[in-house]
């Protein structure tokens, strides 16, 4: 905030010294002021031009309170009220976003910003020299930017030396983290489980002793990284072996995890309903008392968890360690630093607009916008932040704007803080980073990526859903590792290998 008045302390003294130069003003002998052109320059340094730029974001299907919308609410005008910009606002469905964008891309009148959360259109227009090369307007006008974006995401919008995008970091360094029926564990005299060993019997007394379906994963094999972590490996990452990177999912260790899933599966200790288990199906499992131990998200604590201990006032859960398999590993997985892409058409003659827009949005305006309007939405009382919830829900709008973020744990202790002590989100979040496995590669998104990442994800999720579920044999992981190399796997190796060895 002191910057903020700071700064209009400086443009209303500026604005005042330039009213008492008017041109009228001459000294003595009738000459003009020489201090007329600087007072000129000075005036072009403190008041932007207004411009007109045209966004698309993303706002995840949040709605918006009575009489507002995407460009008529009190967080875009801030932005604007700051960056001199008069902004228009493009908010396709979240649903299908994708194509929306990719239909935009198509079309002849292209917006000045387009915010996308994938990384191979990334790629793909980048290939196709479809978006602007912000290498030079980034130097110039985004200090901020420069300064509290890690450089390890600025690595992964640079391609052959050049900007294509400012990265949109994610605060948050992983999703999962173990937690489990303390009361159950009570009742039944067992202590937590560390082992891998020592889960499988907990496990096996649970689905005994109270009927649940035992441990949850979702369709898209998702919650399952504590497991893969046991054996020190995480899918969709590049690891280092032998001096060169490999693709996490062909790995020996990853063969080992799928056949420990399979015998889970087998002993009935892994839900044999995991195919058809969305993230709202694992939600009423854990609230009705079906799971007793679950890899959850760290949010859960105010959602499923929550519900269950509203539901059974017995209920007890706790954080445990993550489960240490055979060779010692443990750990879960670690998320991609950049989470989405701000992208400028080349049609743009706006760049240098949206990079303003940005380089104030991640400064000066990211905590009213992240978290919202202090002292309405949010505020600190004796040390501790509170959130007036009816109010954060009302404007959970706001954050489609930011599509750009520092890196700030101090902003991130005080939101999660605020939603509530009780849920331990900070501590969630802690121990997840702590605890946390990533990927060797930060690079751009290779042309092979772009090529055949989706078609490769799709190949790996059936072919390790149908070893999991017991339909093909553990053999099968050969065979798809041979497919996933041939189908462009090793040309996207030797990509991530080219970038590696000159790293």
């Amino acid at each position: 905030m002191r910057r903020k008045v700071f700064f209009a302390i400086f443009v209303l003294i500026s604005l005042l010294v330039i009213a008492a130069c008017s041109p009228s003003g001459s000294d003595e002998t009738g000459g003009d002021d020489p201090s007329d052109a600087d007072n000129e320059d000075a005036e072009d340094e403190v008041v932007q031009e207004l411009r007109s730029i045209e966004i698309v974001v993303n706002n995840y299907g949040r709605s918006f309170p009575s009489g507002l919308d995407e460009e008529n609410n009190p967080y875009l005008d801030f932005i604007e009220e700051h960056t001199n910009l008069d902004i228009s606002v493009q908010i396709p469905p979240a649903e299908g976003y994708m194509e929306r964008l990719n239909v935009l891309m198509a079309g002849n009148d292209l917006p000045d910003l387009i915010y996308s959360p994938d990384a191979t259109w990334f790629v793909n227009y980048v290939n196709q020299n479809a978006l602007t090369d912000l290498t030079e307007i980034v130097e110039q006008h985004g200090q901020n930017l420069l300064e509290l974006i890690p450089e390890e995401a600025w690595e992964a919008v640079t391609i052959d030396g050049s900007i294509y995008a400012i990265p949109h970091i994610l605060q948050e360094q992983g999703t999962e983290i173990m937690y489990i029926r303390q009361d159950w564990l009570n009742e039944l005299e067992l202590e937590q489980p560390e082992t891998l060993d020592e889960y499988v019997d907990v496990l096996h007394q649970f689905k005994e002793h109270y009927n649940n379906v035992g441990y949850i994963m979702t369709d898209q094999l998702g919650r399952i990284a504590p497991i893969l972590g046991a054996f020190g490996v995480q899918r969709s990452q590049w690891v280092e072996r032998d001096g060169e990177l490999v693709y996490s999912s062909t790995t020996p260790e990853m063969k080992e995890a799928l056949a420990f899933l399979s015998e889970m599966y087998a002993d009935g200790i892994l839900d044999r309903e995991f195919p058809s288990n969305n993230l709202t199906v694992l939600g009423e499992k854990v609230s009705n008392d079906r799971a007793g131990v679950f890899s959850a998200a760290w949010w859960d604590t105010r959602g499923p968890i929550l519900t269950n201990t509203q539901n059974n006032e017995e209920a007890e859960w706790v954080s445990i360690p993550y489960p240490v398999g055979p060779n010692g590993d443990s750990g879960t997985a670690g998320s991609p630093l950049v989470r989405g892409y701000n992208a400028v058409p080349v049609t743009s003659d706006e760049a240098e607009a949206v990079v303003r827009m940005l380089d104030f949005i991640v400064a000066d305006g990211f905590r009213e916008i992240f978290l919202g309007f202090e002292g309405d939405v949010w505020e600190i009382t004796d040390g501790v932040a509170t959130t007036d919830f009816e109010k954060h829900n009302e404007h959970l709008y706001r954050q489609m704007y930011t599509t750009v973020e520092p890196l700030d744990p101090e902003t991130t202790k005080i939101r999660l803080d605020s939603l509530g002590l009780e849920f331990n989100l900070f501590d969630n979040v802690t121990k997840i980073g702590e605890n946390a496995i990533f990927s060797e590669y930060n690079g751009p998104p290779t042309r092979a990526s772009g090529l055949y990442g989706g078609q490769l994800k799709a190949i790996e999720d059936e072919v390790f859903a149908n070893i999991i579920a017991g339909n093909s044999s553990i053999d099968a992981f050969d065979d798809f590792v041979e497919r996933w190399n041939r189908d462009g796997g090793q040309e996207w190796t030797d990509e991530v290998n080219e970038w590696y060895s000159n790293r």
